[in-house]
């Protein structure tokens, strides 16, 4: 609990000085993944799909039960 109070103390403490400087090194406007990585959409798309299919290939071979604990 203390850590939570102290963690709040300190971020109100150093938000008027942290702020402004994070907020002027992220702010690039309107950007977009194909953009930042100079490549075409397709390709970033191509690259979430097959990401999400070994992933959900991953979580599957995990979930199943052990042949011998059956």
């Amino acid at each position: 609990m203390l850590g939570f109070v102290v963690g709040a103390i300190l971020f109100g403490v150093t938000y008027g000085d942290v702020f402004p400087v994070i907020s002027g090194i992220a702010n690039m406007g309107n950007t977009y993944l194909p953009d930042l990585f100079n490549v075409n959409h397709w390709l970033i798309i191509i690259f979430f799909a097959l990401f999400s299919a070994y992933l959900f290939y991953v979580l599957d071979r995990k979930g199943e039960p052990r042949k011998s604990k059956i």
